[in-house]
């Protein structure tokens, strides 16, 4: 190519050496390598050659000037301009890099060297969208380019920490000593609640660096550890660096929230400048819990009160959610509950997947009046309340999702799927993949997705993904094998199961298969081998017993009748949906059966049913009233609803039937708790008397119980003890750090052995 010399400027002197150096080194491998028409050593001039190792040694004018002058020549190569454009990068002159770059990346076929080149010039230049584009043009050509770098930090510069963590992963698992992406990395893995992975980027970063301490903060905010969050940041919280002032003060804000301490939310929040709407809800939050409900209003009145007339666009950030939400619940809290309405009904609008807003707008809506309107919210509210992170949502789950987050992505994925979101959660999969590239689960799901979607091949090409990144692992075998088995591939799927049970023996789901295709090819003896096998390990196993009856021709055993039967041992497998109909067959066929009822709204309640659930609690209490399990059973069903008087009497009552275990105590302690905040000024310290009484007695039978410590240091709170207090407080944290070093080491064990 043929170009006129361009004009001079004035150069800037990089003052990275280093730096410039490994640019050299980049620049001379992308034009001996990755060329529209190849280019080897000796078609790069040696002018080109001279003018980078000067620029290698610090003289960058001179480099400059040397490739200068070969283009004015005329007939300069491709390469010539290419390493001009580079040099001008370097030199901090993006328009020049530009008009030399101009003619080589508007090629079909670009270089991957000059388009990462052109996107540092066209980011230099103000035009992120532009340099965005240049950059995944580079990444297309050479996926390991340093393009992946300045994409990533180019996005997490502009706030969008999580998309950036797809780029620096793979940078900083490839150059672990580039600490400035390191950090970045572990602001995106925080932003994607990647606890595991963040920790581990942290691991190695100056511990004093105020900027890693805040990061450190965030992390163990993420993991349910507020304390050790307050104790990384104190010391820097004096006198913070400027830049991360906001940072740090928001940082600790939170974490002052979640224990509790809204006076020292407060401190920190007040004094910030230039706040936004986040900084609004935060601090309206902390004048909430500090029983300032009139300053909590007015922080949030500017945002919340013109989205009513002005709403957010169709893609609002959540924050306008949170405003809209937080203000109706002040509004309702203080009394207002007919102008708190319309803006948790504009709450419940802009994210109608999230149950929360509709519990507020319908007990906004019940204080009203509107009591039809109210049961409709409610109804909406339980429908999408499934493993919402209320008090009764499963502590053991929120810890393994800290520990794997693989496996809360693909546990969302398989749920999402379920609804019939195959592609949702088809791109969730894909991008988990990504991201935890050497972890077959991804593919396992996908695969299972594609193959219940009638989607044979596509599943067939996700086990085999699934195998490549664990060969010779049983799941894989597995997996693979049950989509040859769906294509009627049986002599493959055969070899892949056996192939797999020599890996492992005992492995369920490929012992069931492998039976049931020996079943369909008329090899019942070895059939019944596996499946007596299979029933010695898991004896509730419905389906191994049917086959096995059926192969030998018995009778099935036991007097329950078969609907009770046949839902009980779904129920015992786990298999909710599967046992909900039979139950409820069996129930409208022995109505007067206690038993049979608590079971089904045990099964009702695990599938996202609980008002049905609490129909059948309260048959089942009816019919046994000396039942411990069906007094719990409906005192929990209340508690999760809200009404907390009636769940403290009806936990009171299996309190009273047996010897309680913690747990129980502890749904107590909650309930009379919850009843206090709806009591009249008089009732109050009577309920909370009741409430420390259930978190003591919790205390003594389980002296490990955080939960209990948690539970009673906030009652003698409220009961002005504070001395009290803050010894249970302690006694909370110290609990609270046993349990977060459980956490940590089960997400070691989850990393090192992926659950199947």
């Amino acid at each position: 190519m043929s170009q006129s010399c361009l004009r001079r400027h004035p150069l800037r002197r990089s003052p990275a050496l280093a730096a410039l150096a490994a640019l050299a080194a980049l620049t001379v491998g992308a034009l001996l390598a990755g060329a529209p028409t190849p280019i080897s050593s000796q078609d790069v001039p040696a002018e080109v050659t001279g003018a980078l190792a000067l620029a290698a040694a610090g003289d960058l004018s001179g480099a400059i000037a040397t490739i200068e002058e070969l283009c004015a020549a005329g007939d300069a190569p491709d390469a010539a301009y290419a390493a001009l454009g580079a040099l001008y990068v370097e030199a901090g002159d993006p328009e020049r890099a530009m008009e030399a770059l101009r003619p080589l990346i508007d090629r079909e076929r670009a270089d991957a060297g000059v388009l990462y080149n052109a996107g540092r010039a066209a980011e230099a230049l103000g035009r992120p969208e532009e340099a965005a584009n240049h950059y995944r043009r580079s990444l297309s050509i050479q996926p390991r380019s340093p393009a992946l770098r300045s994409l990533g930090m180019m996005l997490g510069r502009h706030g969008y920490a999580a998309e950036a963590y797809a780029f620096l992963q793979p940078w900083t698992n490839a150059n672990p000593n580039d600490l400035d992406a390191r950090v970045a990395a572990v602001a995106g893995a925080i932003a994607l609640e990647r606890a595991p992975e963040a920790e581990a980027l942290l691991e190695g970063l100056p511990g004093d660096d105020p900027g890693v301490k805040m990061l450190r903060a965030q992390l163990l905010l993420q993991q349910a550890d507020p304390w050790g969050a307050i104790n990384e940041l104190q010391a820097v919280a004096a006198e913070p660096p400027p830049d991360l002032e906001g940072g740090i003060r928001r940082t600790l804000a939170r974490a002052y929230l979640v224990v509790g301490e809204a006076e020292g939310a407060l401190e920190q929040m007040e004094p910030i400048k230039d706040a936004g709407p986040s900084d609004a809800v935060l601090l309206a939050s902390a004048y909430f819990q500090a029983g300032r409900m009139e300053q909590a209003i007015a922080a949030l009145a500017p945002y919340a009160e013109p989205l009513l007339t002005s709403p957010p666009p169709e893609a609002p950030p959540p924050v306008a959610r949170d405003i809209v939400l937080e203000y109706g619940r002040y509004l309702h809290s203080s009394g207002d509950a007919a102008r708190a309405v319309p803006f948790l009904r504009l709450a419940s609008e802009l994210d109608p997947e999230k149950p929360d807003a509709f519990q507020a707008l319908g007990q906004a809506l019940a204080a009203s009046g509107e009591r039809d309107l109210a049961t409709e919210a409610l109804e909406r509210f339980q429908a999408l309340s499934k493993d919402a992170d209320d008090e009764v949502a499963s502590v053991g789950q929120r810890r393994r999702d800290i520990a794997d987050p693989t496996g809360r992505e693909v546990r969302e994925a398989l749920e999402l799927a379920a609804t019939g979101e195959v592609d949702a959660a088809l791109e969730i999969l894909a991008r988990e993949a990504q991201l935890a590239s050497t972890d077959p689960r991804p593919a396992y799901a996908a695969s299972s997705i594609l193959l219940d979607a009638g989607r044979n091949e596509e599943a067939l090409a996700a086990a085999d993904q699934a195998l490549a990144t664990a060969p010779g692992r049983a799941d894989s075998l597995y997996q693979r094998g049950a989509v040859l088995m769906s294509l009627d591939r049986l002599a493959d799927a055969e070899d892949m199961f056996r192939r797999a049970l020599r890996d492992q023996p005992d492995h369920p789901a490929v012992l069931s298969d492998l039976a049931v295709l020996l079943m369909t090819t008329k090899r019942d003896e070895e059939a019944i081998e596996h499946l007596e096998e299979l029933l010695q390990m898991r004896p509730d196993d419905p389906l191994a017993r049917s086959h096995l009856e059926r192969l030998r021709g018995a009778p099935s055993e036991g007097n329950d009748p078969a609907w009770a039967r046949t839902g009980r041992d779904e129920m015992g497998a786990r298999n909710f949906q599967a046992a909900e109909d039979p139950l409820r067959r069996a129930v409208t066929l022995d109505p007067a059966d206690a038993s049979l009822r608590l079971d089904l709204a045990s099964t009702l309640w695990e599938n996202n049913k609980p008002a049905e659930a609490e129909v059948q609690a309260r048959e089942a209490v009816a019919l046994l009233p000396s039942s411990v399990e069906a007094h719990r059973l409906l005192g929990g069903l209340l508690l999760w609803r809200g009404a907390h008087l009636e769940a403290a009497g009806t936990l009171e009552r299996a309190v009273t039937l047996a010897t309680p275990d913690a747990a129980l105590l502890v749904e107590l302690g909650r309930a009379w708790n919850g009843a206090a905040d709806e009591a009249a000024a008089a009732e109050e310290p009577g309920r909370l008397a009741r409430a420390e009484a259930a978190f003591r007695q919790a205390v003594a039978v389980a002296p490990e119980h955080s939960e209990a410590a948690y539970g009673l240091a906030q009652v003698l709170r409220r009961l002005g003890r504070s001395e009290e207090a803050v010894a249970a407080m302690e006694r909370y944290e110290e609990l609270y750090r046993s349990d977060q070093e459980t956490v940590r080491k089960d997400g070691v064990a989850a990393a090192e052995s992926p659950d199947g």
